[in-house]
């Protein structure tokens, strides 16, 4: 156990080695949606998005995109995990690592929980501006319940990640991939009914699109793509899905890489 609380120690306190690094946290969610931001405020005052109204069951463009960026900052820290392993793997340090008999889950719980130290502050600057621009929702312990389960689901892509990670040279190239596109195909800046069908059918493959979608449904109350109950279930089938078959292929290709070592695709 104390391994594992040193190198969560040790990653924080390497992701605020710099007083820059303190900016990035606090910033990042504005950043990533200020384009949309932008064009959202004008549209409001200009009175132009009557047609996403009908769509996302809201006017409130601004705030929807916000909070949309809000829950993928939420999401994304699955992301640091194979981004921590390729760094040890690059600088020499895992087999020293695995070396000291960390087990698995606190590995991932190290990288994934010094995420979330650096995730905390922009989370809660950008809860904060969502509640200001959209007001606080009543049944607020559904949105938390709401990104519980998704934490579910980023914990099986995480250990799928992981895996890949440790046996193929270009899983970097594959984790950029997901990471670009799973925000467009979740939902998280427009509603998935605007993705051409063949993507829409993808999109609800992700239990990110559930989620960011239940999240909006309870924060605005707007319409979901199911009634919220059962999209709560859905949300949690996937998450648990994703869970067991991410920790099978986690086992699967870490059997492989002791075995070949690593490989391209």
């Amino acid at each position: 156990m104390r391994p594992g609380w040193t190198l969560l120690l040790y990653a924080a306190r390497s992701a605020f080695r710099y007083r820059s690094n303190w900016m990035w946290p606090v910033t990042s969610p504005l950043l990533l949606a200020l384009p949309a931001l932008l064009v959202a405020a004008w549209g409001e005052r200009a009175g132009t998005v009557a047609a996403f109204a009908d769509l996302a069951g809201t006017r409130g463009y601004a705030a929807y995109l916000l909070l949309g960026a809000l829950y993928w900052n939420f999401v994304e820290i699955v992301w640091w995990i194979p981004w921590g392993l390729r760094t040890a793997m690059r600088e020499g340090t895992l087999e020293s690592l695995l070396a000291t008999g960390i087990p698995r889950l606190a590995l991932l719980g190290a990288w994934a929980g010094s995420r979330v130290l650096v995730v905390l502050p922009s989370f809660a600057v950008g809860a904060a501006l969502v509640a200001a621009w959209a007001g606080v929702p009543r049944d607020l312990w559904v949105a938390v319940l709401v990104l519980l389960l998704s934490a579910l689901g980023s914990g099986g892509l995480a250990f799928l990640l992981f895996g890949l990670t440790l046996r193929f040279k270009d899983a970097g190239s594959l984790i950029s991939l997901l990471g670009n596109t799973a925000p467009l195909l979740g939902g998280v800046f427009f509603p998935v009914a605007l993705l051409p069908q063949p993507l829409r059918a993808l999109s609800l493959l992700y239990p990110f699109t559930y989620g960011a979608d239940a999240l909006r449904g309870v924060w605005f109350r707007s319409p979901t793509l199911f009634p919220l109950p059962a999209q709560l279930a859905i949300l949690g089938g996937l998450s648990l899905a994703y869970l067991a078959l991410g920790w099978a292929a986690l086992v699967h290709f870490e059997r492989r890489a002791r075995e070949g070592g690593l490989e391209g695709f």
